[in-house]
């Protein structure tokens, strides 16, 4: 892979999960011990045509001393980044040629673009928001509606109102486990209506709300 991405903090699993999906082309380190680092990096250095040092702080740590690596590739160092400048980054890295990809595979699933990922987190943002609706997603990355549904449908083999139902209705699942009233499940997880609420769990789970929470409350625990 040709670029290395060096990331100054430590980073929570699903975190740099997510940072991978995005990178899927960059080799990544998350870790704010610069010796740590350091030893990566001598290991690496040949492998890599572009470092690339990111701080979601001001600056990068004190002893984060970039000189004393004396690496012969360029470096880049990039600061108080957002999320929004990981994707236009992505993209800048993209358009000159730094991401090696592998070779197309045509029974591979379609890679998956920055605007895509970030309009998913868009989209885990604003999941219970009862407005929630395509035009806002596609919106949210300045797309039309159509351009957005054919990109999305592109992508999963499913449409976006599909998307959105399951992964309401299994939010919807976490909370009736925990014993929460169905009326109020309803209204958390982004339904305005209470029957639309009960026939959507039940076409997907195979019974109603209020039986799916009585049967997980009875349930015996283990031990």
């Amino acid at each position: 892979m040709d670029v290395l991405l060096i990331i100054s903090h430590q980073l929570k699993e699903d975190e740099f999960e997510r940072v991978q999906r995005l990178f899927s082309h960059m080799s990544i380190i998350a870790e704010s011990d610069f010796k740590a680092v350091g030893r990566s990096l001598r290991r690496q250095e040949k492998a890599h045509k572009l470092f690339v040092f990111l701080s979601f702080d001001e600056s990068l740590p004190e002893e984060w001393k970039i000189e004393e690596l004396q690496l012969q590739s360029p470096i880049m160092v990039l600061l108080k980044v957002n999320k929004r400048d990981l994707f236009v980054f992505y993209s800048f890295l993209d358009s000159v040629g730094l991401l090696s990809k592998p070779s197309a595979d045509v029974s591979a699933k379609p890679e998956i673009s920055p605007m895509l990922y970030q309009s998913l987190e868009y989209i885990e943002q604003n999941l219970c928001e009862n407005d929630l609706s395509l035009e806002k997603v596609a919106s949210s990355i300045f797309v039309s509606r159509c351009h957005y549904s054919r990109m999305f449908k592109e992508y999963f083999g499913f449409g976006f109102k599909e998307y959105v139902m399951n992964k309401r209705i299994q939010k919807a699942k976490a909370m009736l486990q925990k014993g929460v009233p169905v009326t109020d499940v309803c209204y958390a997880v982004g339904y305005g209506d209470l029957t639309h609420f009960g026939r959507v769990f039940k076409r997907l789970v195979g019974i109603n709300p209020s039986v799916y929470r009585g049967q997980r409350r009875e349930a015996p625990s283990c031990g």
